[in-house]
Order: C-alpha cells, then sequence, then structure tokens
C-alpha cells in the first residue's frame, strides 16, 4: 500500500491535485497497487498548547492517517510552499505523531517529499520535509529511508485539473512521473518487494 499526504488544508487546492495525480500515476502502472489519499482539508490534530491525541482514542481523520501510513511502504509528503515553509499541519503532524506511540507509522517505509507552488517555489519546504523525517527516523531508530528525489510542483494549477489529469504541459507530466517511478522503484529496492 501506499499513502499520499496532500498536507494543504484548503479544499480543492492545488497540493490535492497533485495528490491525485501521483495516485492516478501509481495506478496506471499497476492497476492492483492501492494508493490511498489523506486530504488535510480534513486536518483535525490539536496545536501542543490546545491538547494531545490520545493514540487509544483517535478521530476518524487521524485515525485514518496513522493506519494509511502504518500499513504503507512508501508515504508521498506533500505540502504547499508558504513564505519557503511547509504548511502549518504538516508541522503540527510532524510535532505530534513523532512519538513513540506512533512510530509504527515511521518505521519500515520509504517518505518521498514533494512542495506545490502555484508560481515559482516548492524546493525549500520538500528539502526542509526531507530533513525533518530524516531527523525522525534517526531518533526512533527506525529502519525507514528518505527518497533523495524530491518533486517541485511549479505553476500547479497550469499544469494540472483539479482532478489530477494533465492540461498539456509535457515537461511537467514527465517530471511528475520520474519523481513517481524512481519512489516507486526505490521503494521495491529498499523493501525487497
Amino acid at each position: 500500500m501506499i499513502t499520499i499526504l496532500s498536507g494543504s488544508p484548503r479544499k480543492n487546492s492545488n497540493t490535492l491535485r497533485v495528490a491525485k495525480a501521483i495516485q492516478q500515476h501509481i495506478q496506471s502502472l499497476n492497476n492492483e497497487e492501492t494508493a490511498h489519499v489523506i486530504d488535510f482539508n480534513q486536518f483535525d490534530i490539536p496545536s501542543m498548547n490546545a491538547g494531545r491525541v490520545d493514540p487509544n482514542n483517535l478521530t476518524e481523520f487521524q485515525a485514518n492517517l496513522f493506519n494509511s501510513c502504518k500499513e504503507s511502504d512508501l508515504i508521498f509528503v506533500l505540502t504547499p510552499e508558504y513564505n519557503w515553509f511547509p504548511s502549518a499541519e504538516i508541522i503540527q503532524m510532524v510535532h505530534t505523531m513523532a512519538a513513540p506511540a506512533f512510530k509504527d507509522m515511521w518505521n519500515n517505509k520509504v517518505f518521498a517529499t514533494c512542495g506545490t507552488s502555484n508560481g515559482r517555489g516548492g524546493r525549500m519546504p520538500a528539502v526542509q520535509l526531507s530533513y525533518t523525517i530524516n531527523k525522525i527516523l534517526n531518533v526512533f531508530n527506525c529502519e525507514s529511508m528518505v527518497s533523495p528525489k524530491i518533486f517541485e510542483s511549479q505553476f500547479t494549477d497550469k499544469a494540472i485539473d483539479e482532478n489530477g489529469f494533465s492540461l498539456g504541459n509535457s515537461e511537467y507530466m514527465a517530471g511528475l512521473e520520474a519523481f513517481v517511478a524512481f519512489n516507486l522503484k526505490l521503494k521495491s529496492r529498499w523493501l525487497n518487494t
């Protein structure tokens, strides 16, 4: 199973467009592969000063997030770029779920990061997430890895529609498809599948 985290809180966001495009491409390569999109429009993880997440009493969104990541071999982490940073929701997920109670969502996986933008952008949040996830894997001694291949989804709304279908930019689609193919191959090599 593969999980695609669409880390934007906005409804029908550019990040969700990319998540749907990745999902479609995975299924076009192997229609037996399950690729599950988690839309952060449903996000309900409280900020650290507003309470904690009880691992034994997760909300529907939290349980879906945790269980999908736990069951996946490959996790695509997508975030919009907000002033050179990942979304607050992705950061809050890391603050809350990079904890011993949630180790199963980090262990024995390959993580691939992507930053999205409606202009030129996406690199910085993808790099920052790569660094942060590597730190989590180190601290919890996880047998996982972060892919060196990131994707910068630039001018997203001009390249793919709200359902993740191409609007005709062949260069954009070649980059997206190369990102997905590389990480599927990395997952197979890393996990011997």
